[in-house]
């Protein structure tokens, strides 16, 4: 009976602390606790395990958000073509993509601290709402850089929207749990990369009517956000306010936002402008260089001694392993959004297929990640380790990454297929395993930070990949077009006024069908160079990944302020949830109990 009821005691302490009660009540007044203290009590202050059924609501609510947002993100790849021609902006086209994941990257760094000071459920909603009125705006722009600036605002929610998912599901399953949840979430992500561009390409078949697909995603959006305010809880009411409203917008980080959000700008716009739009060893572009480096180095000082609660906390980079887990994910980025922007253009434009078919042949990829998510998610959770899983992942990206360089204007489709499916694979068991290591690579307080920090990475990564690629298909298309000019007569005389059309409208679609077999044969054979360095790109950088995967420690799946004994009381919570939720006949045992309010007792774990 005493090793019993001292066990029960145990569990009850431990369901306090996972529910956010502190030792003594919050709402006391403060007697300024250290930096560290705060953040820990506003990270704790959210953690509400739930029951299965509400578990099962609260996954729904925000695989819609995952899916929505991921499907919007994609879709305008497929549509490059033509909205760049209807709004006159073929040759900077490419900037409705660098400009959404620029934005993105931006206020990811906020996301993660700013969910701890005002709610993740206000955040969340708040992203989809933005993202709604984004793409609303986007239906009706009238020049390229109105739908850049639209796109923008579409990345502040869709960056919102992934992040805040993540965090969620992180404060209502334990760690051990996470991977297969997160691998649902990662499946939600999957589908609507694949049926965003399908959608979108649907739309433009049908009478080039791209606009109608934001006019009819907007309200769609709008619906979801509604619906998941009545569906998604917010902070349990057993947990006591942290900070007062006065107090939750003096600790806003707003010196560390403005710094970081000037200097990824400023460093990013000259990146995807460098070489096309402005010369490297121009003043601008220099000065754009400059400036933002400084901001940037101003901003890790901020960081490093201003707040009281940062945005990016760099204590979290003296571990080595989460280090590189975070580092790892820059580069993670740079391969995959370049891939999904860039993998449609090589059907369309070297291999001369219509939206809809180049989308297709973006399910390989998209359906194979999904299916990988979920069952990379259930491997983590069932063995209660993750290394060998990314270890797995990354081998397989880069082996599909060096198998892109056999492709060419006349690779058997087929062998297209297997590649992509390689490569399908490879991010499937990378996407939400890196994010599960990585909280187990750090306090659980700490969970909200690390996931926008990583986010923060992957994003700007991918802001650099599209520009780097961008930059060098352009540049190499311009140089190659240069070489046809200076000797016409080697190159089945094109006409110089195809090529004047061509360097005009490098991210358009071609049209080859007034010059004879030679010469289509040429300028499908110069575009298909370009997209080849860029495919030399990618293997060293996802090779980086694969690399410092050895090096980091798999902990198992408890935080690293965590012992065994905690994670055992979270599984008796656990436990403790589901028979609340299934077993009436215990509910009805122990009401007396619950009419005292006291938790009830969970007598084996």
């Amino acid at each position: 009976m005493n090793a019993a009821k001292s066990k029960s005691v145990t569990v009850r302490v431990a369901e306090k602390r996972e529910r956010g009660e502190p030792k003594s009540k919050y709402n006391e007044p403060s007697k300024g606790p250290a930096p560290g203290e705060l953040a820990d009590r506003l990270g704790d202050s959210h953690v509400n395990i739930l029951p299965r059924k509400q578990l099962v609501v609260v996954l729904l609510s925000i695989s819609m958000g995952m899916f929505i947002a991921f499907a919007d993100q994609t879709a305008v790849t497929v549509g490059l073509d033509e909205i760049g021609r209807e709004l006159n902006s073929q040759s900077t086209i490419n900037w409705a993509g660098t400009s959404s994941l620029l934005a993105n990257t931006v206020c990811q760094v906020l996301f993660g601290r700013l969910s701890d000071i005002v709610g993740r459920k206000n955040v969340f909603i708040g992203s989809l709402v933005v993202l709604g009125i984004a793409d609303l705006a986007c239906g009706f722009a009238q020049t390229g850089p109105q739908f850049y600036v639209f796109r923008a605002f579409a990345g502040i929610g869709q960056g919102g929207i992934s992040s805040l998912a993540m965090v969620i599901m992180s404060d209502v399953v334990t760690l051990k749990q996470r991977g297969k949840y997160q691998g649902i979430l990662g499946t939600s992500v999957g589908i609507g990369n694949s049926v965003g561009p399908f959608i979108m390409a649907a739309f433009i078949s049908d009478n080039k009517h791209w606009r109608y697909f934001y006019h009819v995603f907007a309200p769609i959006i709008i619906m979801i956000a509604v619906a998941i305010y009545f569906l998604l809880p917010g902070k349990p009411k057993s947990s006591c306010e942290v900070l007062t409203p006065l107090e939750k917008l003096k600790k806003i980080d707003y010196l560390g936002i403005i710094t970081a959000t000037s200097a990824l700008t400023l460093i990013l716009i000259p990146l995807s402008g460098g070489g096309s739009t402005y010369p490297w060893d121009s003043p601008i572009v220099i000065s754009m260089f400059i400036v933002g480096g400084v901001l940037l180095f101003s901003f890790l000082i901020i960081e490093w001694k201003v707040p009281e609660l940062p945005m990016i906390p760099l204590r979290l980079f003296l571990n080595p392993s989460l280090c590189l887990i975070l580092g790892s994910n820059f580069f993670f980025g740079m391969v995959y959004y370049s891939f999904l922007f860039y993998i449609p253009y090589y059907f369309q434009i070297v291999r001369g297929k219509d939206e809809v078919i180049s989308s297709v042949f973006l399910l390989p990829i998209v359906l194979t990640q999904a299916g990988m998510s979920t069952v990379s998610g259930n491997i983590i959770s069932y063995t209660g380790h993750y290394i060998y899983t990314v270890l797995f992942g990354y081998t397989f990206w880069t082996l599909g990454c060096g198998l892109l360089l056999v492709w060419d204007e006349h690779t058997n489709y087929g062998t297209c297929v297997v590649i992509l499916l390689i490569i399908g694979i490879g991010i499937g068991s990378t996407f939400q395993p890196t994010m599960v290591a990585a909280q187990a690579q750090a306090k659980k307080a700490d969970r909200a930070v690390v996931i926008s920090t990583r986010n923060v990475l992957r994003s700007f990564g991918g802001a650099v990949g599209i520009a780097i690629a961008s930059t060098m298909i352009s540049n190499s298309l311009l140089k190659e077009i240069g070489t046809i000019e200076s000797d016409p007569s080697t190159y089945s005389d094109i006409p110089q006024s195809y090529l004047d059309e061509l360097k005009e409208n490098i991210f358009s679609k071609i049209d080859v069908s007034y010059l004879n077999a030679d010469q289509a044969s040429e300028i499908r054979h110069i575009y298909m160079s370009s997209i080849q360095n860029y495919f030399y790109l990618l293997v060293p950088f996802i090779a980086v990944c694969l690399i410092s995967s050895f090096f980091i420690r798999d902990r198992g799946l408890q935080c690293l302020d965590e012992t065994p004994e905690d994670q055992i009381h979270k599984e008796a919570l656990s436990v403790r949830t589901s028979r609340t939720d299934f077993s009436t006949d215990v509910e009805s045992n122990n009401d007396h109990e619950g009419a005292r309010g006291e938790p009830r007792e969970v007598h084996q774990v």
